[in-house]
């Protein structure tokens, strides 16, 4: 077991002990968030984060590669971040399945981080404008800026999300898509009414915009219900299950919350007060070949970044391995 798990089970088994009435489905959760928002720093109750650390998670001090990277390691990350050569081996969704156990799930994300395969249209170092890039249509305006904002505190969330055990694995299985949540009045102000050969533009500005909030769904192939719906009694299963809507900030500012969906019985949220819910976000996955760096256990890992969702072999020659 690893040592977040272990960690956040003996804290579960505490919690159950001393309130009986949480036994099971661990409903703690749900009472203390309802449909809201769950802040990380919250001491006392299951969302309560596991971590070695004395110190509660939040703020800029979390990251162990530190909220901004130094400008060796970016010139280290635009080396590696070259454009894909033509045989480079692709990441398909049919390399997943659903309905993963822990087990499966923690051996398959060795075999694609070691495989070599990496996103579909990821980001890559344009030498040229000296800048990130994400591929995106000509139709919807071409390239997108990749601003180092938004890889340093997608770097923070992957980083706090391991650490405090709202997921496990970043590739597809577990951390690997996102959403985006932008403040409507913001929205109404500076994305509302984006022609769509704007598009790519929009996206430049908004993935460098401080108001951005990034929204993951974790554990997103992991079983967490059985063939009647209902919750599996694993506690971890549960714990996956309560901890799966995670929401970062883009502002450097290392603040986690939690949102929960009682009604969906995947507790899959969409919902943010005061925020519009933009459901294009990106796909991310690790891989030893990735451009961007991130700390798993104090393991220096790396990830890539794509626009793209994971595409399908059209023939024999993808697929699972």
């Amino acid at each position: 077991m690893a040592p977040g798990r272990a960690l956040v089970m003996t804290k579960m088994k505490r919690k159950v002990t001393a309130h009986p009435h949480l036994r099971g489905l661990l409903i703690g959760i749900m009472l203390a968030c309802g449909t809201a928002a769950c802040a990380v720093e919250n001491e006392d109750g299951l969302d309560t984060p596991p971590t070695n650390s004395p110190d509660p998670p939040g703020g800029k001090a979390d990251s162990p590669l530190g909220p901004q990277f130094s400008e060796d390691r970016w010139a280290e990350i635009a080396a590696r971040c070259t454009a894909p050569a033509s045989d480079e081996p692709i990441v398909y969704g049919s390399d997943f399945k659903w309905d993963y156990s822990p087990e499966e799930m923690a051996a398959r994300f060795p075999e694609i981080y070691e495989s070599g395969k990496r996103l579909s249209q990821r980001a890559r170092f344009d030498a040229e404008t000296g800048t990130f890039i994400l591929p995106s249509e000509d139709s919807w305006g071409g390239p997108v800026t990749l601003p180092r904002r938004f890889v340093e505190n997608v770097t923070l969330h992957i980083q706090q999300a391991l650490e405090h055990s709202y997921a496990e694995h970043v590739f597809f299985p577990d951390m690997g898509h996102n959403h985006f949540f932008i403040p409507e009045t913001h929205w109404d102000a500076e994305y509302a009414g984006t022609p769509v050969d704007q598009t790519s533009p929009m996206y430049s500005r908004l993935l460098d915009d401080p108001k951005l909030l990034v929204f993951y769904h974790t554990a997103e192939q992991l079983q967490t219900l059985d063939e009647d719906g209902e919750l599996l009694p694993d506690e971890w299963i549960q714990w996956r299950h309560q901890t799966r809507n995670v929401v970062g900030d883009n502002n450097w500012e290392g603040h986690i919350e939690l949102l929960q969906n009682p009604e969906s019985p995947a507790n899959t949220a969409h919902d943010y007060p005061g925020h519009r819910y933009y459901g294009a976000g990106f796909n991310l996955s690790a891989s030893k070949d990735g451009c961007f760096p991130f700390r798993d256990q104090g393991e220096l890992k790396w990830y890539d970044l794509s626009l793209d969702d994971l595409p399908y072999p059209s023939d024999d020659g993808g697929g699972y391995l």
